[in-house]
């Protein structure tokens, strides 16, 4: 599923997305955010973005095995029968980004959105849309093509798509260690208040209307900005530097991971 334009626009003014006629998945403001908890919302994405089963640290083979076969979609519906905190954090995630209640059913294997009288249910590919929805709309970087584990796939093919998936992760969550560390360690806090002093209209009144997905926008764009102000100022002073050290800071977030 490529997202458009139109819904980044979107993501950006805090228009709900439509997934079909099973649910809207709902851009956060940050205000919301503020008043469930910074720690509470990165939850609630852990949980619904989860690509694979955590199965490399589990001391008993057997359930390791059943695990390892498990889709992200089955691992998870797994879950909200068998643990009543996971079944209630995954409810508050659902209700947080759609707005609605769900039911979580593992025969059949879907997740019924709303009343269930009104039947929007998602199956296990509707789900793998929401997910990319969600990552999209929360800025989680997902490099390379979409890995999804079809339900004809064989064991090899699982098995390797696993591999994938995990391997995917690590670098993922080592990307956002070095840049965590990068900018030692700024708390998300601090992040909202720099963007106030920005001279971009924005303030401690009025920055918790924005989504979530604009305040990661304005802060990328603010690093492009200044690297090619400082880069632009080092050429005209005679400075040789690379051509993509003076790509202008205008330019596509959508197309802008590897940069």
């Amino acid at each position: 599923m490529n997202l458009t334009d139109d819904e980044t626009l979107k993501f950006l003014r805090g228009t709900p997305i439509l997934l079909d006629d099973i649910c809207a998945i709902y851009p956060s403001k940050m205000g919301e955010i503020v008043d469930i908890g910074y720690s509470k919302f990165q939850q609630y994405l852990e949980l619904l973005t989860l690509t694979t089963p955590l199965t490399q640290h589990l001391q008993d083979k057997e359930l390791n095995e059943m695990l390892s076969k498990m889709s992200s979609f089955q691992y998870i519906l797994l879950l909200a029968s068998c643990d009543s905190q996971i079944h209630i954090l995954l409810k508050e995630a659902f209700l947080f980004f759609t707005h609605e209640n769900v039911i979580f059913s593992l025969e059949p294997a879907q997740i019924i959105i709303g009343p269930s009288s009104e039947k929007h249910i998602m199956n296990e590919e509707k789900f793998y849309d929401f997910q990319k929805i969600l990552r999209r709309m929360c800025f989680i970087e997902q490099e390379g093509e979409e890995i999804t584990i079809n339900p004809d796939d064989s064991p090899t093919v699982v098995a390797l798509k696993k591999k994938m998936l995990l391997n995917r992760e690590k670098v993922r969550k080592a990307k956002a260690k070095k840049a965590a560390q990068e900018k030692n360690d700024l708390k998300f806090s601090d992040l909202i208040a720099s963007i106030t002093i920005n001279n971009c209209g924005l303030n401690m009144e009025n920055i918790w209307n924005i989504t979530y997905y604009a305040v990661h926008d304005q802060l990328k764009r603010m690093g492009w900005r200044d690297q090619f102000d400082i880069n632009n100022r080092a050429a005209l002073a005679g400075a040789k530097l690379k051509k993509n050290q003076l790509k202008h800071w205008m330019r596509s977030i959508a197309s802008s991971d590897k940069s």
